[in-house]
C-alpha cells in the first residue's frame, strides 16, 4: 500500500494593516504635496515624479500656446516638468495654501510660482489646481488652472518647444 501523502499545512497569511482612516488619509496627502513643492523648488525631478502614480494623469483646461492641455503617465508628466525646469535658475513659491476636502484623497491646493529665467527676468504668476490621490498616497490626477497670459510672455524664455506625444508641445520647456 501507498504511503499516505503528509498534508501540506496551510501557510498563515501575512498580517495586514489595518486601513488608513479618512484623517490619516488626507494627513499623508498633505505631506505630498508639501514634499511634491519642495522638491519642485529643489529641481529634484528624480524624487518629485515618485509622489506620482504610474498610470497619472494632468489637465490644464486653459492650456495656451504650445503648453498641452493634457499628459498621461509618469514619462510625459517628467519630460514636461524637465523642460520648464531647464529654462530657469531658481524657483521659489512665494504662496502655497492647502485646502482638504470632504473627500479624504483630494486636497485643492493654491500656489504662486516666482521662476529666476535662464534668459533672465523672472516669471510668476497664480496657480489653483486640484489634486487626487490613489489608495498609496501618489498623485493620481491633477488637474492645473493659471492665467495663461503670463505663459504666453514668457513662452520663449523657458528653451526650445519639443514635441510632446498626443499632440502639442511643451511651452519652451
Amino acid at each position: 500500500m501507498p504511503p499516505t501523502p503528509t498534508p501540506t499545512p496551510t501557510p498563515t497569511p501575512p498580517p495586514t494593516t489595518p486601513p488608513l482612516t479618512p484623517e490619516e488619509r488626507r494627513a499623508r496627502n498633505l505631506g505630498a504635496l508639501r514634499r511634491y513643492f519642495a522638491l519642485l523648488a529643489a529641481r529634484d525631478l528624480d524624487t518629485w515624479i515618485g509622489l506620482w502614480a504610474e498610470d497619472c494623469t494632468q489637465h490644464v483646461p486653459y492650456a495656451t500656446g504650445g503648453l498641452p492641455a493634457s499628459l498621461a503617465g509618469r514619462d510625459e508628466i517628467r519630460a514636461l516638468y524637465g523642460d520648464m525646469a531647464a529654462g530657469f535658475t531658481r524657483l521659489t513659491f512665494t504662496r502655497t495654501e492647502f485646502h482638504p476636502l470632504d473627500d479624504p484623497d483630494k486636497v485643492f491646493a493654491r500656489w504662486e510660482p516666482r521662476c529666476e529665467l535662464v534668459s533672465g527676468g523672472v516669471y510668476s504668476n497664480e496657480s489653483v489646481g486640484l489634486f487626487e490621490f490613489d489608495a498609496a498616497g501618489r498623485i493620481r490626477h491633477f488637474t492645473e488652472y493659471f492665467d495663461p497670459a503670463g505663459l504666453v510672455e514668457r513662452h520663449d524664455a523657458f528653451g526650445p518647444e519639443r514635441a510632446v506625444p498626443g499632440g502639442g508641445v511643451t511651452p519652451g520647456g
